[in-house]
């Protein structure tokens, strides 16, 4: 069974501004206030990282609590994936800590995978347990025209990438290894002819990825598609700037008119998708695709988790 205390709030696993990082076990634990930068550099102090996309600036409780999470998730998971435990108050103050230090640690429900895209409604965020990789030497970018199929052929090979972003004029991978991987992609890829094969460190792969995909704007979306039928999706985008993580189909992009915003919705449900829209990159949802069904479960649980409404609100409020 998970790991569930509950109780009146005491000292948390890690105070304000601190990291307790586990190198033989290949975990940190982190409170929520740390920023992704500041891991990043305590963590590269020991040959290892975190394998997240997010502003290095955003504190990490942010990044988890708006599902900041992008297309490196294709060759290390997603937060969801990453995450072994967590400590956060609910809207009566008290202390919670779910999950632990290690990967089978979850049986019932999963308030750790909870936490993630809560965006404050059901918990203050305070301490995180997750998972850390061992930082690679440097990176490859590939690119190629823009065809999802490319990639569908390579995810099952061992030229799978790190992560794949499609824009509206090229198919761009990337690939983070040890040097000895890295010259068996550069000698296999060449037989693909991509466009162009390029050589970067592990910042510029960073500031690569960072620059497609954080799109910001005065109302952004975010559609999720059948992988198979995002360029069908994107097809539609003849306005907006966007960015697709070719892997999962999913697509964010700004919102530069009225007639975009209803392309975009008629667009995903055209093939399958849901699309939320929000005030900037980590700004509050404008509207939610939920069906009344899934309003009325939300809307339980965030009485359960903060019945004197203390939290940030849900987007609809409560009926």
């Amino acid at each position: 069974m998970e790991e569930i205390t509950h109780r009146p709030l005491r000292q948390p696993l890690a105070p304000p501004g601190g990291i307790d990082h586990h190198v033989r076990d290949m975990t940190a634990t982190v409170s929520a206030d740390v920023t992704l930068g500041q891991l990043q550099a305590k963590l590269a102090a020991q040959g290892q990282w975190l394998p997240i996309d997010g502003d290095t600036d955003r504190s990490l409780g942010t990044l988890i609590s708006t599902d900041s999470t992008g297309p490196l998730r294709l060759g290390y998971g997603a937060w969801r994936d990453l995450l072994l435990g967590v400590q956060f108050t609910n809207g009566r103050g008290e202390l919670i800590t779910a999950g632990g230090r290690t990967v089978k640690n979850v049986a019932g429900y999963d308030l750790t995978k909870f936490m993630v895209g809560q965006r404050g409604i059901f918990a203050n965020l305070l301490t995180l347990t997750t998972r850390t990789y061992r930082q690679p030497a440097a990176a490859i970018l590939v690119r190629h025209p823009p065809d999802v199929q490319i990639l569908h052929r390579l995810i099952p090979t061992s030229l799978r990438p790190s992560w794949a972003i499609l824009v509206r004029d090229a198919l761009l991978f990337g690939y983070l290894a040890d040097d000895k991987t890295l010259a068996f992609y550069r000698s296999a890829l060449s037989a693909s002819e991509p466009l162009e094969i390029r050589d970067q460190s592990r910042d510029d792969d960073i500031a690569c990825r960072r620059s497609l995909w954080e799109i910001d704007g005065a109302r952004v979306f975010r559609v999720s598609v059948p992988p198979a039928r995002l360029g069908e999706f994107t097809s539609r985008l003849t306005e907006s700037r966007w960015a697709a993580d070719a892997a999962f189909g999913i697509v964010c992009g700004v919102v530069s008119s009225d007639e975009t915003l209803a392309a975009v919705r008629e667009g995903a449900a055209n093939v399958g998708g849901a699309c939320r829209f929000f005030r900037g990159l980590f700004g509050t949802a404008i509207d939610l695709s939920t069906n009344p069904a899934e309003r009325q479960i939300i809307e339980r649980l965030k009485r359960a988790f903060d019945p004197d409404a203390k939290l940030d609100p849900l987007p609809w409020g409560l009926s």
